[in-house]
Parts: structure tokens; C-alpha cells; sequence
């Protein structure tokens, strides 16, 4: 049976990790499970795979976990560190999970929020995670958006356009474009891309900016002009095609169903 420990609160770090670096930063070592927010992209180690994570994306894993050493721009992430004693799942290896669900993902930034001061803080992190472990598959590398490949055969162009389209997402870029920037024929980075995350690259953009929009939507008062411009496309028409598309519904029904969430109040009967 996994025995769960809480062993630290990250309530916000921010590092730099110069691009020549040739060792990785560990974050946990292989007893410690991580709760991770990422404040913004970021590139990890879990032994010899890879993970990419985008801006505000939320993940869980096992250690050892570390940043590989290929930024030459500032990180900033939040975190909760467990140590376990056990194996995590019935095969022993390392296990991510990507938090998608918007239950998941509010429980967890409520989680790093919250000062731990306490016993029972303590133990309402501990609980937490059994009880997430518990309700979720931990099997090798499930749960991914972002596909594990081995480090050291990731062709680095792929890796450096993947980069490139969290930071300029909002730019109007196409293939070709991608193609250009790091020298090689588009049907060339489309395929190595498409083997390496399991999308193509210009359907991992629209994920980019559809999980962004997301957040724009929901959480600021910004018209969806203005959302379809910030994240890259034309026109409120286009964005509102995609968007219901991806999420099954329109962004202003979507913008009224999470204020309806945040302004709802228990009735008293």
C-alpha cells in the first residue's frame, strides 16, 4: 500500500537555466511525488523522456523529475512535494498525469494556494492525493497532452518549434513559417513532429491557443474580438467556429456557464 508524506510547498519559484547548462535541475527525487503548476512553459525530465508543458498547465509525477537544461529564459512554477513509500501503481515505474478536468485543476491551485500551517493542512494535502491516486489510472506515462519521447533523440528543431509556439502563439503562423524558422522542408517537420507528439504541428497550435482562450474566456471580461486577435486568429467568427469545436460550445455560452459557477450561491432552505 502507498504511504503518502507531505514533504514541502512551493508556493512560487523562478529560475533561470542558462541554455549551455549541461545537467538538469532535479526537482524530486524517485520517492517523491510532485504537484506541479506551470507558470509558464517549461521542459522536463522524468529519466530518459521528455515532457513539454505549456502555461498554466497543471501535472502530477513521480520522480525523479527534473527541468532539462535547454532555457535561456526564466521559469516559474508552483509546487507540492510528497514523499511515498510503496509503489505508486502496480507496475514499478514512473507515471505522469496531465490535470485536464476543471474539478482537478480547481482543487489543485486551491491546494497550492493555501498556506500550510497546520496538522490538518497537512493532512488535507495528504488526503488529497491518495484520494486523486485513487480515482485515477497511474499506469507508464498516461495521461499525457504532451507525448514522452526519448531526450536524446528529439530532434532538436522539433523541440525548439514546440517551444516557439507557446511563446508566440499569437502570431499568424503556418507551416511554412515553422518550416522556415528552423531550416527544413515543411513535410519534413511535419512528419518528425507528428511522430514525435502524436499531433501535427498546426493541430498542436490551435491546443495552444484553444487552452489559452480558454482562460481568457472564462476568467477576464475581454470581448471575443479581442481573445481572437490576442491568441492569433482573424476574425470572432473563425475563433468561435474552433472554439465550440474543441470544447463543444460556443465561448460566450461558456463565458456565461463559468460566471454562473463563480457567482453561484447555495440556496438556504
Amino acid at each position: 500500500m502507498l504511504k503518502i508524506q507531505f514533504y514541502s510547498l512551493i508556493s512560487q519559484q523562478s529560475i533561470t537555466i542558462n541554455r549551455e547548462s549541461q545537467r538538469p535541475l532535479q526537482l524530486i527525487q524517485g520517492d517523491q511525488i510532485m504537484l506541479l503548476l506551470a507558470l509558464n512553459p517549461m521542459e522536463l525530465m522524468q529519466e530518459q523522456r521528455a515532457i513539454s508543458l505549456g502555461g498554466e498547465e497543471i501535472l502530477l509525477a513521480t520522480g525523479p523529475l527534473c527541468i532539462a537544461p535547454q532555457h535561456d529564459f526564466m521559469i516559474s512554477y508552483k509546487g507540492i512535494i510528497y514523499n511515498i513509500e510503496g509503489d505508486p501503481s502496480d507496475e514499478k515505474a514512473e507515471w505522469t498525469i496531465s490535470l485536464t478536468k476543471p474539478a482537478d485543476r480547481e482543487m489543485a491551485q486551491q491546494l497550492l494556494k493555501k498556506p500550510v500551517q497546520t496538522e490538518q493542512d497537512i493532512h488535507a494535502l495528504e488526503q488529497y492525493l491518495r484520494l486523486f491516486i485513487q480515482s485515477n489510472p497511474t499506469r507508464k506515462g498516461c495521461g499525457m497532452e504532451s507525448v514522452h519521447r526519448s531526450y536524446e533523440q528529439i530532434d532538436k528543431r522539433i523541440s525548439f518549434v514546440y517551444r516557439y509556439m507557446l511563446l508566440h502563439y499569437e502570431k499568424p503562423l503556418t507551416l511554412h513559417d515553422l518550416s522556415k524558422l528552423v531550416g527544413c522542408h515543411p513535410v519534413y517537420l511535419s512528419s518528425v513532429y507528428t511522430r514525435v507528439y502524436q499531433v501535427s504541428p498546426m493541430q498542436h497550435l490551435q491546443q495552444i491557443r484553444m487552452r489559452k482562450a480558454s482562460v481568457f474566456v472564462r476568467s477576464t471580461t475581454m470581448k471575443m474580438k479581442e481573445i481572437a486577435h490576442s491568441i492569433g486568429y482573424v476574425s470572432s467568427s473563425q475563433f468561435g467556429s474552433i472554439y465550440k469545436r474543441y470544447y463543444g460550445v460556443s465561448p460566450n455560452r461558456d463565458r456565461v456557464a463559468a460566471m454562473m459557477k463563480t457567482n453561484w450561491i447555495e440556496p438556504h432552505y
